[in-house]
Order: structure tokens, then sequence, then C-alpha cells
């Protein structure tokens, strides 16, 4: 696999000599009996790696058929996830070990046992995993899944789904870079996002502007009133072009213009990215 490849080259290019051997002899013990001999070089990992390797950052360019989105991570958490695709079974004895990981595993095991999620073999298995980390309240394993991994996109049902897209705004994840976020977009999250809307308005709390973005197809005249009175407050120039589009493209909706040329939800995400990172920099 090209991915896998990409992975160890990736790695061995940070490491020393010496940090390169052992690496290599890892993936050698691993391949020949993953289950004697992963736990021997999968948990020394941290002690094996100078502090100053394994907290350097990497990011590596992906593409629509590469299972993973390597983002900002650090150069330990990319070993452990490529030493976890190493590991090779039948179904029921893979899952076993896994899980046996995911029992035992501190703070940063986690972050790299739910960063692998979308590459673990027979991916069925691991819905409720991603599910349970969903759910957890540690703020790292929640980062891991729902930020730059596409496992949820591709495997989660809607309900689970929506979920997973309430939590991430209810817990102030990086909402743009959910995989899948447009392309998933459903009624009944657009539903759900609206009664959010009105829950964050009577609290008088900001409204994130990807929650217009995401309902701006379904919103009733009460939402379209807020959205409508937030314009007239001040606020960030990244937020106020969302809302500002999203009104626009309601009233033309509203208006039945023919000649209606509007911006894609793609399109209107793109720039809203653009602007931010041109607002955070100043």
């Amino acid at each position: 696999m090209e991915w896998k490849v990409q992975l160890r080259d990736s790695l061995l290019a940070k490491a020393s000599p010496e940090e390169s051997r052992y690496l290599q002899q890892a993936e050698q013990l691993v391949l020949s009996d993953y289950k004697s001999n992963f736990n021997k070089v999968y948990l020394p990992l941290s002690r094996k790696l100078t502090p100053q390797t394994k907290e350097t950052i990497i990011s590596i360019a992906s593409s629509e058929d590469h299972p993973l989105i390597i983002n900002q991570w650090t150069v330990l958490r990319l070993a452990r996830v490529w030493m976890l695709s190493l590991i090779n079974d039948e179904p029921k004895e893979y899952k076993s070990f896994i899980d046996k990981l995911f029992e035992y595993a501190d703070v940063q095991e986690l972050t790299a046992l739910y960063s692998a999620l979308n590459i673990f073999r027979y991916p069925e298995l691991w819905i409720e995993r991603c599910q349970i980390g969903i759910r957890s309240n540690i703020g790292p394993v929640q980062q891991a899944i729902i930020e730059h991994n596409k496992y949820p996109a591709q495997n989660l049902n809607e309900d689970a789904w929506n979920q997973m897209v309430l939590k991430a705004f209810f817990t102030e994840k990086d909402i743009p870079y959910i995989y899948g976020l447009l392309a998933r977009d459903n009624d009944q999250l657009q539903a759900s996002i609206v009664d959010y809307i009105y829950e964050r308005d009577s609290a008088q709390r900001e409204i994130h502007p990807l929650l217009w973005l995401l309902a701006k197809d379904n919103l009733p005249p009460r939402a379209v009133g807020i959205l409508t009175e937030r314009l007239n407050k001040s606020m960030k120039a990244d937020e106020r072009y969302i809302s500002e589009q999203v009104s626009l493209q309601n009233a033309q909706r509203t208006m039945n213009t023919e000649e209606m040329v509007s911006k894609s939800s793609e399109e209107l995400l793109e720039n809203y990215l653009n602007l931010r990172n041109v607002y955070r920099t100043k």
C-alpha cells in the first residue's frame, strides 16, 4: 500500500540513525509475530525516541484515497499509528488484540489509537469504539476522532454522525476540519442545529457561523430573524462573511430570484477558512 510506504518513509526521515534502526527492527518483529512482539516494541516507543524527535511536528500531504489525514501530529503519534498499521490477523483475533490496547492505553496512546481508526482492518468492527471515544470527556481523544479523521464520515450511520457533529459544536472543536462535514449534512441534523441556534440565542451566547452554513437550506422564519438581528451586531470578519452569505441566499430564495447565482457551501467554507486564517495572523 502506497500510504504505508509514505508513513514509513516520513517517519524514518525524522528519526536519527539509532532510532531508525530500532523502528526497522520493530517492524520486522511485528510482521513476524505481532502477538509476541508488538507490546515489546510499541510500549517503549516514547523512551526509544529522543524528546527532540518525538515532539517534532509533522504534516503529510494527503489525498482522497489516503486513509489518514496527518495534520500537526507529533512524530511519536505517527510512529504509533504506523506500528499499528503493521498488525494483521483474522477478525476475532485482530479485534481482541486491538481492544486490549485500548483498554490499557494512556491518553497519548489512546489519541494514536483513535487516530488510527481508519486504517484498522474490518472497519465495521470499530463503530462502537468510535462512538465510545466521541462520548468520552477526554479532549485529545475527541479531537483525534472529530478533526482530520475520515473514519466517522465513512462508517457512522446518520444518527451517530449527527450526534458527533453536535458534540463537536458543544465541545468547541475546530468544525471546518470535520472530514465530510458538508457531504453528510442532512435534514435531521439541520433541524437539530436550528434548535441549538434557538438555545444559544435565548441564552444570549455566540452562534458559531458554521451552524448557519449547515442549516442554511432549512432556516425557519424565527431563525432568519435571529440571523438578521445578529448581523446588526459586531462580529469578526470571517463570521460576518458566512452570516451575510447565508442571509443573502435566504433572501434570494424567498424572492424566488431566477437569476440567483449562489456560492456553494464548499466555496463558502473555503472562503471562511481563508478569512479566518488572515484574521488569526493579525
